[in-house]
């Protein structure tokens, strides 16, 4: 059973996402490996003032061939240490209505990688922050106003010698690092207090600013005798004599501790607010809570409504005047409501001015009064039209696919992410004759299963269940007749974002007719290799007979012909021995039988036997940084190995004449290679090769003779050994082939 969701829902999901991320306030692209845009939202062009056609499919460095030498190491150190790059407060000059303005974004450059590690894009999100650098430039500058205001309170002062640093303080300066009232501490150790990384960065450039400006200025931390961290804030001035060397520093200190607390917690918090408001779109009001007018409406609250909150002046009852007429009592049950509990939520259809139809969630929580105001209502309207039609839309899309699942044959499953089975389709109860909650209750399910796999069958499941990896068994189910057929199980999880399984969705399809086709086959091929044997075999003999009797003969066409006919029955030995060794594979039943040998006199040997039957190529041997190499392996089917590799490397290699075989220990595995310079295969044939049947052709398209099966028993044989086997190769230049096996454990 193979849980793919379908793709239909599959697809609307994407559609959703990419709806969403296209009407979000910021701006977003999506940047490949090789620096090209492939996608970018309205917000992101409309920020860089291009349209999609002058982006798209373009390398970012050609968009902004003026970033290049800044957005370059940024890129490639994000793509290196897979951590996303920060950009706070960047300044950008923007033409806005004609005016050459000075905008500020948060950027943001955040790597994206698939589920195997490989590196797919960059994400770009870019936020503006005019309005809040504009905040906080307002802050700093009434700071600056109420600092001097209250200059005697609470406020140190300072004078430093610029020639020999020392310094006199008041009292009060003391106190902010922590000594007594009255201590005198030196410069040096005011300098010691300050945290390292704002000593560099903040204090000593604020020195080299103030030597050119004249002004000196900083806030940093401290840390106080007491252990305790503080920030401080400094404002001084320099004084020069004569000559302008700067001889003297004036200033005052104040301990903002509490201030710059507040204002870190401030800012987060309306940087959380904002941002919760334009991902939501929120509109927001305050409602009367008496009279239920409502006023304070928010830009984004009119225009959910219709409105244009700087050209129309609108009364209190404004939403009154949209809402649908049929959630009317919805609406004042809600109110109603929010008199009893102080929480007011319900979801409403409105009618537009121009007749439209929209969804939209009020929300709302009743506040106190405060030094004699009337109680009132903060609220927030949301549009959910799209979600309410995303709804519908999965509501139809669940019901049209369990119609298909329950009309289509195959048994359909779904399970939860902890392996338990909480849907059949009608198939199964067609089949089975039992009602749906019985496949539900417990393991009921596997009361179906024939008890000769119930227990291969839980821990195959519990096992994909843990380790969140594909189910695959066959096994048999009884149907109302209590007749047992074969059938094929197949289930995959569906992962979230985060790689936690949602869901597992699963078939299990009828394949008893295929199963007893295969034993048919499989008889058959048993069948006509034992009939052909005594034939083939005798034959065999006579020819062999003759050629004791006339291989000395002058008749040279009699002697060719004898050793032609010896060469066909071999062939045909052969390929009735891969026939056989087929029909072992598919019924598990292919014998081997191990013991301890000598690989490197292995090898040898099958070298020299196929040397002596094909002299047409010359096979070279490198045996590599070992005497000898042994294994415990089935020797016969080793060298069966071996002989195919070698005989393919011949056969694929009509224009040359070399192939060459290595032998060598790599870990704990020898490995063997064979090497041709033939025909060589391209990508989509390597992906095939070890298929059974399957056939590889030549440069005129030619296939080569041969039943396309010896590949596939070499490949199970050296698996059953615990072994790998390979293919490097490239189109008319050659193939290198190698397989593994574990060394002997002495």
């Amino acid at each position: 059973m193979n849980p793919q969701f379908p793709q239909p829902l599959s697809a609307m999901k994407e559609g959703v996402l990419e709806s969403i991320i296209e009407k979000v306030p910021f701006g977003f692209s999506l940047i490949n490996a090789d620096y090209v845009l492939e996608s970018a939202n309205d917000a992101w062009l409309k920020i860089i003032q291009k349209s999609e056609n002058e982006v798209i499919g373009k390398n970012v460095f050609d968009v902004f061939p003026e970033m290049k030498d800044l957005l370059k190491p940024i890129l490639e150190n994000v793509k290196e240490t897979k951590q996303p790059f920060y950009s706070p407060e960047y300044s950008w000059k923007l033409m806005r209505q004609g005016i050459l303005e000075n905008v500020f974004f948060n950027f943001v450059y955040h790597p994206i990688y698939t589920d195997s590690g490989r590196f797919q894009h960059f994400a770009c999100v870019v936020i503006e922050v005019t309005d809040l650098v504009e905040t906080k430039n307002k802050i700093k500058n009434e700071e600056e106003r109420l600092r001097l205001a209250t200059e005697s309170s609470h406020t140190a002062t300072w004078d430093l010698n610029l020639k020999n640093s020392e310094i006199i303080h008041s009292s009060y300066l003391s106190k902010i690092f922590g000594y007594e009232d009255g201590d005198a501490i030196s410069h040096q150790q005011m300098r010691g207090h300050l945290v390292e990384y704002d000593r560099i960065n903040i204090v000593e450039k604020a020195y080299e600013r103030a030597l050119k400006t004249g002004k000196y200025k900083y806030e940093a931390r401290i840390i106080d005798k007491k252990g305790n961290l503080k920030w401080i804030f400094t404002n001084g001035k320099i004084f020069r004599d004569e000559e302008n060397q700067p001889i003297r520093m004036l200033g005052v200190m104040q301990d903002i501790t509490e201030r710059k607390t507040n204002e870190i917690l401030l800012q987060e918090s309306h940087h959380q607010l904002n941002t919760a408001l334009d991902a939501t779109k929120l509109g927001r009001f305050d409602m009367d809570y008496e009279t239920q007018h409502k006023y304070n409406f928010s830009p984004r609250f009119l225009s959910i409504l219709g409105y244009d909150a700087d050209t129309e002046n609108l009364d209190c009852k404004v939403f009154e005047k949209h809402i649908h007429p049929k959630y009317l009592k919805v609406r004042n049950e809600a109110l109603k409501k929010a008199k009893s509990t102080g929480d007011l939520y319900y979801q409403t259809k409105i009618i537009l001015r121009d007749g439209k139809v929209k969804w939209v969630e009020i929300y709302g929580r009743l506040l106190e009064s405060f030094e004699g105001s009337k109680p009132y209502v903060s609220g927030t309207m949301r549009d959910i039209t799209d979600l309410k039609e995303f709804e519908r839309k999965i509501r139809e899309s669940e019901q049209k696919y369990r119609f298909l699942a329950d009309a289509i044959p195959q048994i359909v499953w779904i399970g939860e992410s902890d392996g338990r089975l909480t849907y059949f389709n009608q198939a199964t109860m067609d089949y089975s004759g039992k009602d749906y909650n019985t496949f539900l209750e417990g393991n009921g399910w596997l009361d179906i299963v024939h008890p000769n796999e119930r227990d291969e069958n839980i821990r195959l499941w519990t096992d994909s269940v843990t380790h969140k990896i594909p189910f695959s068994f066959e096994h048999r189910f009884r149907n109302k007749n209590n007749e047992y057929r074969w059938f094929l199980s197949r289930a995959a999880p569906q992962l979230d974002e985060f790689g936690n399984v949602t869901k597992w969705v699963g078939t299990s399809t009828d394949i008893d007719d295929m199963k007893k086709q295969d034993e048919h086959k499989n008889n058959f091929i048993k069948i006509a290799n034992h009939e052909l044997k005594t034939p083939v075999t005798t034959i065999k003999g006579y020819v062999q007979l003759l050629k004791k009797m006339r291989g000395n003969s002058d008749d040279k066409f009699l002697v060719n012909s004898l050793n032609t006919i010896e060469n066909q029955i071999n062939k045909l030995n052969h390929l009735m021995g891969e026939l056989l060794d087929i029909s072992r594979i598919e019924s598990g039943k292919l014998p081997l039988h191990k013991g301890d040998f000598s690989l490197l006199k292995l090898v040898t040997e099958t070298i020299e036997d196929i040397k002596a039957a094909e002299q047409s190529h010359h096979i070279n041997f490198e045996l590599s940084g070992a005497k000898d190499i042994e294994v415990f392996a089935d020797k016969d089917r080793i060298t069966q190995v071996l002989n195919n590799l070698l005989t393919n490397a011949i056969k694929y290699s009509p224009n040359s004449k070399e192939v060459n075989v290595q032998l060598f220990v790599e870990g704990n595995c020898a490995v063997v290679s064979v090497e041709d310079f033939g025909i060589g295969m391209d990508e989509p044939e390597l992906n095939k090769i070890f298929e059974r049947f399957y056939r590889v052709s030549g440069e005129d398209e030619v296939t080569f003779p041969g039943f396309g099966i010896g590949l596939f028993i070499v490949k199970d044989i050296v698996e059953r050994h615990e072994g790998k086997i390979w293919v490097e190769s490239e189109k008319q230049k050659g193939s290198k082939f190698y397989f593994s096996l574990p060394l002997l454990e002495k």
